[in-house]
């Protein structure tokens, strides 16, 4: 029953008993989580209050495997996630391979093993979601799906798939439920220097104020790509036959014949570019004949990751900071002032970015 006139209940959700359940054990190993999973813990608003009480936050469902975490040593603010033991070895395998710029797989700060042999917590950076804030410019998508595609082009060089390069089925750019890209999040350690909480992203970890971030195109954005739960390392042309992801578009999945899980990588992320970018901003155009390329009905028809990353750099070559770019849901205002900031200029001619 309700503690409160907010409706708030002192019992935890069934996804974050896991985390109440094994809270001396994280803290054992040099992490520790919010006060809301300590086993003993006492709603903070029976006393104070619950508008601004940080505690009544509750973990998302979908994202019960994952929590962030303070490091004992130093009060880094870390995530959490409990992964099986394939997913770990994929992400040792991608974090041993030499280190380069081109690997944006997501580093595995430390892991923690578990009761249950069969599982592991990994300890991550803290990360931000890849939506937030709105993009503003045209180099800024570039940049950032740059380092997407160098990232995927990294992997299947190494003879990995990644498979889950989706998108989730809500869209809701005002709510905080709303995720965009799956696969990816990015460094906010400059792009929002307040910080943010991690289950209420608009605002400061203390939820007093309102983040107030930056303009990508103002500081370095470093893009990571995470969930490597459904990867596969391939010895050799191996190729897949489990459906996974929750790109239903996928056209492999229409039959149950063997796929190639290098093309569904290439068909998932030009989804998500129609999808995030395309469907959501004006002023990416040019994108267009990418995305278009990269979810062929025919796998042999896409392009390698290596020739999508050819074709953004085209594009990057044209001042692209000159280009400006607005969500479809944006204010009267805003759509003006980005209509008067654009000049005409040509944008690159992508008719041979394959050859």
């Amino acid at each position: 029953m309700p503690t409160n006139r907010y409706g708030l209940t002192d019992t935890l959700l069934p996804c974050e008993l896991f985390w109440r359940d094994n809270y001396n054990h994280i803290l054992q190993h040099g992490y520790k989580l919010r006060t809301r999973y300590h086993p003993d813990w006492v709603p903070s608003w029976k006393s104070f209050g619950a508008f601004w009480a940080e505690d009544r936050l509750q973990i998302p469902s979908f994202r019960g495997a994952v929590n962030d975490a303070r490091r004992c040593a130093d009060d880094a603010r870390v995530v959490l996630k409990r992964v099986d033991l394939k997913e770990l070895a994929v992400l040792q395998y991608m974090r041993s391979l030499p280190s380069t710029p081109q690997n944006r797989t997501v580093p595995v700060l430390d892991v923690i093993h578990l009761q249950n042999p069969k599982w592991v917590l990994i300890v991550m950076p803290f990360l931000g979601r890849f939506y937030k804030p709105p993009f503003q410019r045209l180099d800024e998508v570039i940049y950032a799906l740059h380092q997407i595609m160098t990232g995927i082009a990294f992997m299947h060089s190494h003879n990995v798939a990644h498979r889950y390069a989706c998108y989730p089925s809500v869209r809701s750019l005002r709510s905080d439920s709303y995720q965009g890209c799956l696969f990816v999040e990015l460094d906010t350690s400059e792009l929002i220097p307040s910080g943010f909480h991690f289950c209420s992203s608009d605002l400061t970890p203390d939820m007093k104020h309102r983040i107030k971030p930056r303009s990508r195109f103002a500081v370095n954005v470093p893009y990571y790509i995470i969930d490597l739960e459904f990867s596969m390392v391939h010895p050799g042309p191996q190729q897949a036959l489990d459906h996974v992801g929750q790109d239903k578009t996928v056209p492999e999945y229409k039959n149950n014949d063997p796929y190639d899980p290098f093309k569904l990588d290439i068909y998932q992320v030009g989804n998500m570019i129609r999808r995030d970018f395309l469907a959501l901003y004006v002023g990416l155009d040019v994108l267009t004949p990418i995305a278009e390329a990269m979810t062929c009905e025919t796998p042999t028809d896409r392009p390698t990751a290596s020739e999508v990353v050819r074709a953004l750099e085209l594009i990057a070559n044209v001042h692209t900071e000159n280009f400006w770019i607005h969500l479809k849901s944006a204010k009267f205002w805003t759509k003006k002032k980005v209509q008067f900031r654009n000049k005409i200029r040509g944008y690159p001619d992508l008719s041979c970015w394959r050859k």
